[in-house]
């Protein structure tokens, strides 16, 4: 399912670069699901969660990136995974 996802893997990008690329993949909005102050805590914390809006089972799935943050909200792309 994360086909196109994990060539992010050890990429640079934007913060919002992300949200858009992610967005594109057919997730939602992160600024729709967390508020500012919880996307500031997962940058904070070097991963923050995607809902993808084409997953349709009766679990949450939720797809995780974790990055290293390299200045203000440029990251580079550590992991992708769902759980």
């Amino acid at each position: 399912m994360l086909r196109k996802e994990l060539e992010l893997i050890g990429k640079e990008i934007q913060f919002d670069d992300l949200n858009k690329y992610m967005m594109e993949q057919d997730y939602y909005n992160i600024y729709n699901d967390l508020s500012e102050g919880e996307v500031e805590d997962a940058l904070k914390n070097g991963v923050i969660a995607f809902e993808n809006k084409n997953l349709e089972t009766e679990e949450e799935i939720y797809t995780y990136v974790e990055f290293e943050i390299i200045s203000g909200k440029k990251l580079k792309i550590q992991d992708i995974f769902e759980m």
